[in-house]
């Protein structure tokens, strides 16, 4: 089944390449995007992804979920970076999961820009290009993390630039792609070391955790277990020091905030 998903995350992928005139539209603030192409590539993946998993549910970033009680379901964001995507900043990418009752079953991230095919099958490793993935073993002190400042709902952006400057004065240094998935995935395959985002949907965060954990790195919420049905916030780390390093600040910044 993973190569099938992964043709279809390609053909998705060629589909924003090949995109040129489209229309951009505001999904309830300035900073949230959605474009003719986020669309048309969904409505494209909901029909491949129906044909190789027909007894699955859909949940996609452009469409209302129905829960039908399904035991599986395809979580698919069709462009995450759409803001990126819109720009013409080449980082973006197709992320594909599909969850059962056990978490995230088959996940693939990718990148047309470099083409670049992030895949895994639970239980089987990650790779990329083919090529098994492991997160790095490197220290806070020489570790590069990767921090967003909740673009979508800027009042938890204070706490955000508080953990960030904490953060920094621990580590080597910070990078922003605009892409969670990328990110995710960077780390995954041992570029960065640390992750955290304050608030992300599923589709951003399913198929690429995935890969953190068969990389061999950690991954949760602030405060429960992964959540694949709800908005939550994503800590990810390569080593377990690092992750409760990160977990423990990132726990004292937002006290007594409640990411909604």
């Amino acid at each position: 089944m993973i190569e099938k998903i992964k043709q279809a995350a390609r053909e998705a992928g060629q589909m924003m390449m090949k995109a040129h005139d489209f229309n951009v539209h505001s999904k309830g603030s300035a900073a949230n995007y959605v474009s003719d192409i986020d669309i048309a590539v969904e409505k494209f993946l909901r029909q491949r992804l129906g044909e190789i998993c027909p007894d699955a549910d859909f949940m996609g970033e452009e469409s209302d979920f129905t829960n039908s009680g399904k035991d599986k379901v395809w979580i698919v964001d069709p462009i995450d970076g759409t803001a990126n995507f819109v720009r013409g900043m080449n980082m973006s990418a197709v992320s594909i999961a599909l969850s059962d009752s056990d978490g995230i079953l088959y996940g693939v991230v990718y990148d047309p820009y470099i083409d670049r095919m992030f895949y895994a099958h639970r239980g089987h490793g990650a790779y990329m290009n083919d090529e098994k993935i492991h997160v790095s073993d490197r220290d806070t002190e020489h570790s590069i993390i990767s921090i967003a400042m909740s673009v979508y709902k800027k009042e938890y952006a204070p706490p955000c630039f508080k953990l960030a400057e904490r953060i920094m004065m621990q580590c080597e240094d910070i990078r922003r792609v605009g892409s969670a998935a990328i990110e995710l995935c960077n780390l995954a395959a041992g570029k960065i070391e640390m992750f955290f985002e304050a608030r992300l949907y599923p589709w951003d965060y399913a198929a690429a955790s995935l890969f953190i954990t068969e990389a061999g790195g950690y991954i949760s919420s602030m405060d429960q277990e992964l959540s694949f049905n709800s908005v939550i916030s994503i800590i990810a780390a390569n080593t377990k020091e690092n992750f409760e390093l990160l977990k423990g600040e990132a726990l004292e910044c937002f006290d007594g905030i409640e990411i909604i």
